[in-house]
């Protein structure tokens, strides 16, 4: 079998449901494709299919992966041609290529549109110190400082609060999740989008 990696946008309504429910999405559309899709072996067989780096409901993604497998030899413009003909709304197909291995996950660029009061210097300055959230994981519930994990990138004013762009930890048990950051400020602001630009390896 050959490794296939797919960029694609999960943009629109595509926030609204849930990382299984894509993957499903994403399942139906391989199908649907006529590629000679690699499937898992058992009583259900089905597409060999992961996506990197879920993301939670209500977040999208602007150069989002996930690797699927195929059984014969297809030239690369096929399956790229043949993917975009079997998309759905909120999904295209950036690019497609053969992978080397599996990608590492370094951090992510997230863009967040936020409505609040804070002036983006007060949003940047923020970073500079300690950021303490409670940070929820298996184990329970803990008091965590994000910083070391978070880096300020830009922010400049809207109409009614700011648009941010910060680089968060995104590998293993480092990933942090844009809610933590937006936790951290509390009531002074409130998200109204939350957009990953990019995954960095």
């Amino acid at each position: 079998m050959t490794d296939v990696r797919v960029c694609f946008t999960k943009l629109g309504k595509l926030k609204y449901i849930s990382h299984l429910d894509l993957q499903r999405a994403i399942a139906r559309m391989l199908v649907r494709s006529g590629l000679p899709i690699g499937y898992s072996e058992g009583f259900n067989p089905h597409p060999k299919l992961n996506i990197a780096l879920p993301l939670s409901i209500y977040q999208e993604g602007e150069r989002e992966l996930f690797d699927f497998k195929i059984t014969e030899n297809v030239p690369l413009e096929e399956i790229e041609e043949k993917l975009k003909k079997s998309s759905f709304p909120g999904m295209d197909i950036i690019s497609v290529s053969f992978p080397s291995g599996k990608p590492k996950t370094k951090t992510a660029v997230w863009r967040l549109e936020l409505i609040t009061e804070i002036t983006p210097e007060e949003f940047a300055s923020a970073f500079d110190g300690e950021m303490n959230v409670v940070k929820r994981s298996k184990a329970g519930e803990k008091v965590v400082d994000i910083s070391p994990m978070a880096k300020f990138v830009s922010a400049e004013r809207t109409e009614d609060g700011i648009v941010a762009r910060v680089e968060l930890n995104a590998a293993g048990n480092d990933y942090l999740n844009p809610s933590y950051v937006a936790a951290f400020f509390g009531e002074k602001l409130r998200i109204k989008r939350v957009v990953r630009e990019n995954i960095l390896f």
